[in-house]
């Protein structure tokens, strides 16, 4: 009887695929063109969405040598998913081109599988490359769905080039489902890079919000396997912190159903570990967290052990405003903008040059919210 089962098997499968053979399904066609994160150590994460589940991989030459690599599990090949994140070393995609591709695939058994046409992005051009002074980082932050505001606020920075982008947290209101992620996450990551330069990603305690928001975290990848890390680009060491929820554990919003003391508690642990010597060929010294009011954060002095890696400043959103607060002996934070009212939004530019670091904010309306410039020496 066993037999009999396993035959039938097979010949389903066979009549699977012949049917495959003859008709005209199996397409797939990119719906979220790509982003490319960085994970805090040697590698980019290169994200992008399709429209129907099946594999993913990032194509590129370097050296002379055509390199494929794919969304892959200990040598096995992704094909359950419609979002893809493939990690490139950073060396190899920095000046460099890349496209992005994926293949329909709709069913796969032990031993056979049906698979589609394969699709592939335009060719892109990633800068990316690292400087020594000059650096130009686009801060964005609390988009709450209010991407025609974003847009038109970028459109009055379109005169600059930026090196480097941060996405500062909030930049949905909640992640429930994974179309939220590829939908509006992913698309306006690649519509403030272009899929040119890296992005840099700070978690906004909305997007701890939804029963998607446990799953998102496989999809950007870091060097702690947390939201939080460093990084190094040019003359800039970033400090990525993750502020996480805004309330305590037990407030009744989250019905008992997250665990922020603990990650917490790790995370600062993490923070106070790092040493200033990780530092001490960046010119500039930047930490990025969504909420950047941190000297009381949760009860503990988050800013002690920024001091003594001699941060020069922290920006953030989450007040949806942008303001520059500097005070005697404290570390200047910088709020970058963001979501103010229903039709106002800002986006801001941050330079780093000649040992200054240069803040610029503009609304949708073309407005100049905030010019300001701080000494690092």
């Amino acid at each position: 009887m066993a037999s009999f089962f396993i035959t039938l098997g097979g010949f389903i499968a066979s009549l699977w695929i012949a049917l495959w053979s003859f008709l005209p399904i199996g397409f797939t066609k990119i719906t979220t063109e790509p982003a490319v994160f960085d994970c805090g150590n040697d590698y980019y994460a290169v994200v992008w969405a399709t429209s129907t589940k099946g594999s993913g991989c990032v194509k590129y030459t370097y050296n002379g040598e055509e390199k494929v690599i794919w969304d892959s599990v200990a040598g096995v090949i992704r094909t359950d998913d419609k979002i893809h994140s493939v990690l490139v070393p950073k060396n190899e995609l920095q000046g460099n081109t890349y496209k992005v591709c994926s293949q329909y695939v709709g069913f796969k058994f032990g031993y056979n599988a049906g698979v589609g046409q394969t699709v592939e992005s335009k060719e892109y051009s990633f800068r990316g490359l690292p400087k020594e002074d000059g650096i130009k980082i686009l801060a964005i932050t609390d988009i709450h769905e209010m991407e025609k505001e974003m847009k038109q606020a970028l459109e009055y920075f379109k005169n600059e080039q930026p090196d480097f982008v941060v996405l500062l947290g909030d930049i949905t209101s909640t992640m429930e489902l994974k179309d939220q992620f590829a939908n509006d996450f992913l698309k306006y990551a690649n519509i403030v890079s272009k899929g040119e330069i890296p992005v840099a990603y700070t978690r906004g305690n909305h997007e701890t919000r939804g029963e998607f928001s446990a799953v998102m975290k496989q999809y950007l990848p870091t060097e702690t396997d947390g939201y939080y890390y460093t990084f190094e680009f040019g003359s800039m060491g970033g400090i990525v912190l993750d502020s996480g929820e805004d309330k305590e554990d037990d407030h009744p919003e989250y019905s008992g159903l997250v665990n922020f003391e603990e990650y917490r508690n790790k995370q600062f642990g993490w923070l106070t570990s790092l040493e200033k010597s990780e530092f001490e060929n960046c010119r500039y010294k930047i930490a990025f967290s969504h909420n950047p009011v941190l000297n009381d954060h949760f009860g503990k002095d988050w800013t002690a052990p920024l001091k003594e890696l001699k941060a020069d400043l922290i920006i953030g959103g989450h007040y949806h405003k942008s303001d520059l607060v500097e005070a005697e002996n404290e570390i200047p934070v910088f709020f970058a903008g963001g979501k103010k009212t229903t039709g106002v939004w800002s986006a801001s530019m941050v330079t780093l040059e000649n040992d200054t670091i240069h803040m610029v904010t503009i609304d949708n309306s073309g407005n100049t919210i905030l010019d300001r410039t701080i000494n690092t020496k």
